[in-house]
């Protein structure tokens, strides 16, 4: 079986550059993420041109927070859990950014940085 893992995570290069996002899936997501970045179709072009001229070696993936869905929908209601769960992952998205330079950061969205 297949366990998923939600929560918010960041992708970093060598040079200080990361791209920070969240995901109900974060190895899915990775995996997404790559695949893109492979392809030479991510949506974010820094991050993309700063993949494909580098190696694969100087590239770390960090979970930052975990959250739990069924601990989530137990306290808070199993209606429309799903995208209520969503919506709380990206609030906690938007102030783990607030904690990050928009200097160094590749998302396509900067607006959350500090």
């Amino acid at each position: 079986f297949k366990v998923k893992l939600s929560g918010i995570y960041m992708i970093k290069h060598l040079s200080g550059f990361y791209y920070i996002g969240m995901s109900n899936d974060i190895f899915s997501r990775w995996s997404s993420h790559y695949s893109s970045m492979k392809t030479g179709s991510h949506s974010s072009t820094k991050f993309q041109f700063l993949f494909l001229g580098s190696d694969i070696t100087e590239w770390s993936f960090t979970i930052l927070e975990t959250h739990s869905f069924t601990k989530w929908k137990k306290e808070n209601g199993t209606k429309d859990a799903t995208k209520l769960f969503r919506r709380h992952l990206l609030s906690r998205e938007k102030v783990v950014m607030s904690n990050y330079s928009v200097e160094y950061a590749l998302n396509k969205d900067v607006k959350h940085f500090s």
